[in-house]
């Protein structure tokens, strides 16, 4: 026993992990070609089961299963929609820790995730828009990113669809390479699909479709997504390391392409007991600053909304009901398909036998208006914009499991709180963001996260002509395309959340 004991020691201590090689990769070796005196000695006398538990012991990291959804709010079961069609979720929230009140840094998609993939704020980052990444930021070059850090301490890490925004992926932060999978019909959907009527200034864009037997392809995003996520899942099992494999599907962003069974009008029928109700609060509050919204007609000639409807333009100007019940039904079941496909990577752990040893973090990277102040986007400041849904299960912390918690969590918190969850050493002294680590414990949560505010925010740009409040329209679409030393980027507008105001 005692021998054990010292040979158990002599391969756990220090609790150090370089890049991974298997302890026994042909069960006969070590890691360490010149074992010390005692594991010699020792590994005459112990069985291999034995060996096996110190394997074990020595490499006890989880996995981490990263899921996200892209443009979805809080619309789940789990958050008081008991009649969102998301089983997968909801169960899986069951079993999870539930913030109820966690928000994105920046209601935008390129802007968030490169602020929560590289652990710094949006001011950090000074990637604000789709022109330029964090690695062009001061200093970002030798920045490491969430996955890059596990990378660096002996994980598999590889990725598929929607992690880092598409065409700004980090090769240094994988492994095994990421596979972003290219959209399906961005903004037209496809050949033989069911196409909702246009009704873009332009004429082109396409809300929602849904695929037929005479689509083009019968294939979805999530289809092509999940089949190279599940596969990355499966390769970071057998690598024989712990791993980190992120899976970001499309949905509900726009166009809204789900497959039949998933129509809008199949899972959410109108008629009497239509569970779909339109926006309570239909309009902007009087006076507010044109710049706080986001209704400008754009260069293109659509509206800066990702819903797009020739009545929208302007902060008085209402999608009529009947249409905004259609594109909050096509919203929802978007919603569903995504849930369908989280189901799937969810499922996976199961199928590979580690969903006891593997946390796993489900969000999106903001929230979402469908009608709300009339907006029918991102891209604002609002509480519906910035809030996010986010789930996180840690199996062994037996105390979380299925409970909810009303701290405030910011995106960018992920970073920190991943690496302490997994037991790895300090991070980067640039990472930003706390650790919420300490709520999977049970106790009551520390003052200083329960007192914590949350930060969002958005830009303006082309807010020119002396600018006055509701004379001056902002035309530039949330600075999507506009350099951030240009003339024309102009504003940032700034928020802060907390337990009772958002400011």
């Amino acid at each position: 026993q005692a021998i054990l004991a010292e040979s158990i020691a002599a391969l756990v201590v220090p609790r150090r992990f370089p890049p991974r090689v298997a302890f026994f990769p042909d069960r006969t070796r070590i890691a360490d070609s010149r074992p010390s005196t005692i594991v010699q000695a020792a590994m005459a006398r112990i069985t291999f089961s034995t060996l096996l538990i110190a394997h074990a012991w020595a490499d006890d990291r989880p996995n981490i299963l990263y899921l996200m959804a892209d443009d979805l709010r809080p619309q789940l079961g789990a958050y008081g929609h008991e009649y969102m069609r998301t089983p997968h979720l909801d169960a899986f929230a069951a079993s999870a820790l539930q913030f109820d009140f966690a928000y994105s840094n920046f209601a935008y998609c390129a802007p968030s995730r490169n602020s929560f993939m590289s652990g710094r704020r949006p001011d950090r980052t000074q990637a604000l828009n789709f022109l330029t990444t964090f690695r062009e930021a001061p200093g970002g070059d030798s920045w490491v990113t969430m996955p890059q850090f596990f990378k660096d301490h002996g994980y598999f890490t590889s990725s598929a669809g929607k992690l880092f925004h598409d065409g700004m992926d980090d090769d240094a932060s994988w492994s095994y390479p990421s596979n972003q999978t290219t959209w399906i019909g961005y903004a037209t959907c496809v050949d033989g699909d069911f196409k909702a009527p246009s009704r873009s200034v332009d004429g082109v864009w396409v809300n929602y479709c849904g695929v037929t037997n005479a689509s083009e392809t019968q294939l979805t995003d999530e289809d092509l997504i999940l089949e190279e996520g599940l596969k990355r899942m499966e390769l970071g099992h057998a690598s024989g390391q712990p791993w980190w494999v992120g899976i970001g599907v499309h949905r509900p962003h726009s166009p809204y392409r789900v497959p039949q069974g998933f129509y809008g009008t199949e899972l959410f029928p109108g008629g009497e007991g239509d569970v779909v109700r339109p926006p309570r609060h239909p309009l902007p509050p009087a006076n507010i600053p044109y710049m706080a919204g986001n209704w400008h007609l754009g260069v293109e000639g659509s509206t800066t909304g990702d819903v797009q409807d020739s009545a929208h333009g302007c902060p008085s100007c209402v999608v009529p009901t009947e249409r905004a019940l259609e594109y909050r039904r096509w919203y929802y079941a978007a919603v569903a398909w995504m849930d369908e496909n989280m189901g799937r990577a969810l499922r996976k752990l199961d199928e590979l036998g580690v969903r006891n040893r593997t946390i796993v973090v489900f969000h999106s990277d903001h929230g979402y208006h469908l009608g709300e102040l009339n907006e029918w986007s991102k891209k604002t400041n609002a509480e519906v914009a910035v809030r996010v849904p986010f789930l996180v299960r840690v199996p062994w912390k037996e105390s979380s499991l299925g409970r909810r918690t009303p701290v405030r969590a910011e995106l960018v918190d992920m970073y920190r709180t991943l690496a302490e969850l997994a037991g790895l050493p300090a991070v980067q002294s640039g990472v930003q963001g706390v650790s919420l680590a300490p709520l999977f414990d049970g106790d009551a949560a520390p003052a200083a996260l329960r007192r914590r505010p949350a930060f969002s925010q958005i830009a303006r740009c082309g807010c020119h002509g002396g600018f006055k409040r509701n004379s001056t329209e902002c035309s530039l679409n949330a600075c999507a395309r506009v350099a951030k030393n240009s003339s024309d980027y102009n504003f940032m507008g700034y928020s802060m959340r907390t337990d009772r105001f958002r400011y």
